[in-house]
C-alpha cells in the first residue's frame, strides 16, 4: 500500500514538473536596435498577449503591467543590444529612441510621435501602432537575435 501511494506521489510531481517547466526555464533572445539617430536612450518592452499590445500613446506613460519586460540602453553608433532572458514563447517588441530623457514617446498635439520608433518585424501601422499578427515573432532557439529598427516619421 505504501508502495502505491508513492509512486502516485511521484507520478504527480512528474506531472505538475511537466506541466510548469516551460514556465521555469528561459533563454536569451537578443534584441539589436538601429537608429539613423545616435543620442538618447532606447526604451524596449516586449508583450506576450495581443490585448496589451500597441496600447502606449505619445506623450503618456505606459502601463508597466502591460509589458511582459522591458530595458533602457544607450544609442552608441546608431546601434544598441540588449538581452532579455525569457521562456520560448510567441512575442512582440515595440521601442522608441527617448531624445529629450522624459521616458515617453513625445509627440505633436496630433499624436504624431517626434522620436523614432519600431516594431518587431519592422511593422508599420497605418494611423497607429501596426496590428499583433504582424509584429508577432516565434522565439523558439537559444540566442535568437531579432532587428529592431527606430524610424522618425
Amino acid at each position: 500500500m505504501y508502495i502505491i501511494k508513492l509512486y502516485k506521489f511521484t507520478f504527480k510531481i512528474l506531472v505538475l514538473t511537466l506541466v510548469f517547466s516551460h514556465n521555469v526555464f528561459s533563454e536569451t533572445l537578443i534584441v539589436n536596435i538601429e537608429s539613423k539617430h545616435n543620442n538618447g536612450l532606447a526604451l524596449i518592452g516586449i508583450y506576450d498577449k495581443e490585448e496589451n499590445f500597441g496600447k502606449a500613446k505619445v506623450n503618456q506613460e505606459l502601463k508597466e503591467e502591460k509589458v511582459l519586460t522591458g530595458a533602457v540602453t544607450k544609442i552608441t553608433n546608431n546601434r544598441a543590444q540588449i538581452k532579455f532572458n525569457i521562456p520560448f514563447g510567441s512575442y512582440a517588441i515595440s521601442g522608441f529612441q527617448d531624445f529629450d530623457g522624459n521616458g515617453i514617446m513625445s509627440g505633436n498635439f496630433l499624436g504624431i510621435p517626434k522620436e523614432p520608433f519600431g516594431f518587431s518585424n519592422n511593422a508599420r501601422g497605418k494611423f497607429g501602432p501596426p496590428k499583433w499578427k504582424d509584429a508577432v515573432f516565434i522565439f523558439n532557439m537559444p540566442n535568437q537575435e531579432v532587428i529592431l529598427k527606430l524610424k522618425k516619421l
